[in-house]
């Protein structure tokens, strides 16, 4: 989630504020991810692999949508 939000301050050029807080009850120390199985399952791959660059596409899409009143 950080890593998302940094992307966010960075293609923005504004800081998101965070709070942290502790974890709650039945909350892991931590989760992971890997897309290998999948990879290796499906013919698809993502067109981008870049933070930064997906951040910007989101925003740029949800202001395109604002723009159209959706």
């Amino acid at each position: 989630v950080n890593d998302v939000l940094d992307a966010v301050d960075r293609v923005t050029n504004l800081r998101i504020e965070r709070r942290y807080e502790g974890r709650r009850a039945g909350d892991p120390d931590a989760l992971t991810a890997d897309n290998a199985r999948i990879l290796s399952t499906l013919p698809w791959r993502p067109r981008l692999d870049d933070l930064d660059t997906i951040v910007a596409h989101a925003l740029a899409w949800e202001r395109k949508l604002g723009e159209r009143g959706a």
